[in-house]
């Protein structure tokens, strides 16, 4: 085993607290001893279970060092927006002798990107590799379980109208949000040191393209869905007219998608996850 036994969340959110809550099942089985859960200053999130809970001002590098004593593993899991404040988590956690640092990646591979919440992310791997910090990036694919939801993506599968980039036949990788707790805990408490650091881990719960997905779901429950395709030229003028339109710019991701990766799945052996239809009809 790798001997990680003390971890630090940051965030408790959409990502953070699936991850928080395996770790505390962890912690509950003896396999970890210790689960820190950062969050800003102000912020009214809770956390149930047998963590700690510290109010950092991620502004204020003491104030994060002081929360990350003690620890090996930092996991951030911040959202797109605040993706820069790794920087100072990064550095308060190098010098207080953290030994592993999991930047808020889960998703599409970023490494040598330059442009979008994608290139911001190989930013912050630049900044690791600059600070000696050993790192290692998790890539999951879309979350099976959550990108369906009526919020942004134009994606709500349950209203029975979607929208997709392209064609709609790209294969894509999906894994759940719970799935994804449970490798990345299994593969941080139970990897040899050497076999986590400066390396990237590429999970893949299930491969579908969306119209086989949307087939599925109209199979599983008698609906039939409208969908609509979005030429990328279209996307692309999206993109140029409001470079922070995440919904252009992830279907345009999604639609001009290349090979599937091939997976790390392998290095968690009893794993079995979700298929993305479970998901969909689980959530």
């Amino acid at each position: 085993m790798s001997g990680h036994k003390n971890f630090a969340v940051v965030g408790a959110g959409v990502t953070g607290s699936f991850i928080v809550r395996q770790l505390l099942k962890d912690k509950a089985a003896g396999i970890v001893n210790e689960v820190v859960v950062l969050t800003r200053k102000g912020s009214k999130t809770t956390v149930d279970g047998d963590a700690k809970l510290i109010p950092v001002d991620y502004s204020n590098k003491t104030s994060i060092k002081a929360a990350l004593a003690g620890v090996d593993v930092v996991i951030c899991t911040i959202a797109g927006s605040a993706l820069g404040a790794q920087a100072g988590i990064a550095e308060a956690a190098k010098e207080v002798g953290v030994k592993l640092f999991v930047p808020s990646e889960f998703g599409g591979i970023t490494e040598g990107e330059t442009e979008g919440i994608f290139g911001a992310k190989a930013g912050i791997q630049n900044q690791l590799k600059a600070l000696g910090l050993p790192y290692a990036l998790f890539y999951t694919g879309n979350y099976a379980d959550y990108i369906w939801a009526p919020r942004f993506l134009a994606l709500d599968i349950r209203s029975g109208k979607v929208s997709v980039g392209g064609d709609g036949d790209k294969q894509i990788p999906y894994t759940s949000r719970p799935d994804i707790a449970r490798y990345l805990s299994y593969v941080l408490t139970h990897l040899p040191a050497e076999q986590l650091e400066n390396r990237s881990f590429k999970l893949t719960g299930d491969t579908k393209s969306f119209n086989e997905i949307f087939k599925a779901y109209e199979a599983k429950t008698g609906k039939k869905l409208e969908v609509t395709y979005i030429p990328v030229s279209e996307l692309d003028a999206r993109i140029a007219a409001n470079p922070h339109d995440i919904c252009a710019y992830l279907q345009k991701v999604w639609a001009t998608a290349g090979p599937v990766w091939k997976s790390d799945n392998h290095l968690y052996p009893d794993w079995n996850p979700s298929s993305v239809i479970d998901s969909i009809m689980a959530a």
